[in-house]
């Protein structure tokens, strides 16, 4: 079973670099570099041309602090490298490759010989791992084989690969049309941009007021009524419902602040609440000890690890995603024609959405809402399937 881990260590946005100030040959030992500054440690990887290109590699700076006007090298250049040839500071020169025979719920240990050098000539370093089956999950690590340095874990690798609605399928669909943008930009800034979409989407959803990205939460509050909202992705509260014996919970109203004052008469059996703030709530009658159970529109977790997968509501409209990252795209390189289309063509999505959730249930009785009364001279004929 092949295990890839992408060669991405020059585009990350802690990458420092700079260009070589003259050209090398093969078997060299040192690298003229036109400003020193980016390189700040002694054995720390640097990666000598772009990621994928022909003769791009990875080489270990010796056991000196770098100074002047060159690197010197732990071991000797593989290829030629002409002036200007950009040199990276990717800190690390091999890769861990780690499996969990659990699958996703167990724990990645390093396979047998499953250290190797990375292949900056490729876009990906891969591992055979012979004995590997279809259940099994895989993680990596950066790693440098002087300091010891390891990087955090990747997440995880899985057979058959990222899922249609993972984060790391979005990211790469909308690397695919952006191709011809002239801004594509890092794994972290289109991670953003979806994340972004994702905002707009949660809030459409929760703006049509049917039961989606749906939290719960209790609050106490004393006999002054006060309670604090703490949940972090509260949005709007759809229901509150007030218990004072722990055991009967009824349904609360919203009451203005300002239409009320501490001499009014409320009932315990019709509680009402106000708001006074951000996430502060009062419950009424006064005096009252209890708990406000809240159900209430939620902000989603932006999707971080690139296995995490989109809210169900959203997977049917991943296009208007890609959409939205075209227009991020062309609207930051200055393309104001194409990336106000995109953006046309992502909001008529939203709007697609927005119409097509609203009947979320078709099971049950349907109702007719009349707007006007009707009296013995309306003549009204319906077909009803």
């Amino acid at each position: 079973m092949i295990i890839s881990c992408p060669n991405n260590l020059d585009s990350l946005p802690t990458s420092q670099f700079s260009y070589l100030s003259g050209n090398v040959s093969a078997a060299g030992t040192a690298l003229p570099i036109k400003n020193i500054s980016p390189f700040t440690t002694a054995s720390f990887a640097v990666q000598i041309g772009k990621t994928g290109e022909s003769q791009s590699e990875v080489q270990l700076l010796g056991t000196t602090t770098p100074s002047g006007t060159a690197l010197a090298l732990a071991g000797s250049l593989t290829y030629d490298h002409a002036i200007d040839t950009p040199v990276f500071h990717t800190f690390y020169d091999k890769i861990i490759f780690k499996c969990s025979t659990a699958g996703t719920s167990g724990t990645a240990t390093a396979l047998t010989d499953g250290t190797v050098s990375i292949t900056p000539n490729s876009l990906f370093t891969e591992f055979n791992d012979t004995s590997g089956s279809s259940t099994y999950a895989y993680k990596t690590q950066y790693y440098n084989s002087v300091t010891g340095g390891i990087s955090t874990e990747s997440d995880w690798q899985i057979f058959g690969g990222p899922t249609f609605y993972s984060l790391v399928k979005l990211r790469q669909r909308g690397k695919d049309a952006l191709y011809n943008a002239s801004y594509i930009k890092s794994d972290d800034i289109i991670t953003d941009w979806i994340s972004e979409w994702g905002e707009q989407m949660t809030n459409a959803a929760i703006k049509v007021n049917k039961g989606y990205s749906i939290g719960t939460a209790s609050y106490a509050f004393g006999t002054s009524g006060y309670g604090t909202i703490t949940e972090a992705g509260f949005k709007v509260a759809d229901k509150i419902e007030i218990t004072t014996d722990g055991i009967n919970y009824i349904p609360s109203t919203e009451i203005p602040m300002s239409q009320y004052s501490e001499s009014d008469t409320f009932s315990a059996s019709y509680p009402r609440h106000s708001w006074e703030g951000d996430a502060r709530f009062r419950v009424l009658p006064f005096g009252a000890i209890g708990t406000a159970r809240f159900s209430f529109g939620q902000i989603n977790t932006p999707l971080s690890n690139d296995t995490d997968e989109l809210p169900l509501s959203f997977r049917s409209y991943t296009t208007g995603c890609v959409e939205y990252l075209l227009y991020r795209a062309y609207d930051n390189d200055n393309k104001d024609a194409i990336a106000d289309k995109h953006y046309a063509r992502f909001l008529a999505s939203k709007n697609d959405f927005t119409n097509e959730i609203t009947p979320r249930d078709q099971t049950g009785e349907k109702t007719i809402n009349l707007s006007e009364p009707l009296t013995a001279n309306d003549d009204i004929s319906a077909d009803f399937i």
